[in-house]
């Protein structure tokens, strides 16, 4: 059986440098041999895409990345890819890599929370679980998936819930799909698949502004529609706004910027007819918002791989 590990940077990479702090300079190669408890029968690959911290990492990177992920998948040698990366940004590169990838070769993407000059560093364990992930059938036809902590997440779930515990990534309301149990890994939630979509890479633009909304909030925090290509916005609880917001979005909507709004709530999506005050779900609709069921982080992913593809409407709808 033969894996790819496809390394991008992070703190699973990282050394101490000469200054006391960590930056990214492990090659696929060293991250792989930092690992115990591979067998003879196992092949493992490398190839090093890039090395900086994933706060770094732009849409266009994430785009290659899916195409390189799309080269090994056509190879019938390969039988599973492992992505490793920085956390800052991990959930919403798996994430395009979910709407941007057909493939039915498994992608498991992993990091690490503590380099390898800290005491007990996560990254070896991290990566074994994605190898052994990426290795069994379960995992095929998923899309993208994270392995963090024995546990595996699809990507459209996940989100980094801590900034520095271990035990940072968590699907809040559906739990991970599988766990492993020493060298196994136990499947027990299905899920239906994240619809992939073309990306004309033309069209890539990081120019859509992701807002989560709060009280009493300044109406000059929303753009103008000559400053962004879409606006994402993460409502209160289930889809409310400050009433002094409207005009401003309105004057978006006029000019034919794509509004997409989700819940800045953990769990939970928007409703749809519940109130009808002004700022409710019923403002949201009639500015003619796509509801997402996403995160902030990914519901702009959305809208970034949506423009690149046809259209929000290639990847959201209205409600």
């Amino acid at each position: 059986m033969t894996i790819v590990v496809i390394s991008t940077g992070g703190t699973i990479a990282s050394t101490e440098d000469a200054g006391g702090d960590a930056s990214p300079e492990l090659t696929g190669e060293d991250l792989v041999a930092s690992v115990p408890g591979f067998d003879d029968q196992l092949s493992l690959r490398t190839e090093d895409f890039s090395n900086v911290p994933s706060a770094h990492f732009t849409v266009e990177q994430m785009h290659e990345l899916s195409q390189l992920i799309a080269e090994y998948d056509s190879d019938d040698v390969v039988d599973g890819i492992v992505v490793t990366q920085g956390t800052d940004v991990l959930e919403e590169s798996a994430y395009f890599v979910d709407r941007s990838y057909d493939g039915e070769t498994p992608v498991v993407f992993t990091g690490a929370m503590r380099n390898p000059s800290l005491a007990s560093p996560d990254g070896p364990a991290n990566l074994l679980t994605a190898v052994r992930t990426a290795q069994s059938e379960g995992a095929r036809g998923r899309g993208a998936l994270v392995a963090f902590n024995d546990r595996i997440h699809a990507a459209k779930y996940v989100t980094k819930t801590n900034s520095m515990n271990l035990d940072t990534f968590r699907s809040p309301e559906f739990g991970p799909l599988a766990t492993r149990d020493e060298e196994t890994i136990r499947w027990s939630v299905a899920t239906e698949r994240t619809e992939s979509v073309d990306i004309d890479p033309a069209a890539l633009t990081n120019e859509v502004v992701g807002i989560t909304v709060t009280a009493d909030m300044h109406p000059s925090q929303i753009p103008a529609p000559d400053e962004c290509a879409a606006v994402v916005l993460a409502a209160t609880g289930a889809g409310h706004i400050p009433p002094k917001l409207i005009e401003p979005l309105e004057a978006l909507a006029e000019a034919d910027i794509p509004l997409v709004a989700t819940t800045r709530c953990p769990e939970g999506r928007l409703a749809t007819d519940t109130y009808d005050f002004p700022g409710s779900e019923v403002t949201l609709q009639r500015l003619g918002c796509y509801y997402s069921e996403r995160n902030l982080q990914k519901a702009r992913v959305e809208t970034i791989v949506g423009l690149a593809g046809g259209g929000v409407g290639s990847v959201l709808s209205r409600p």
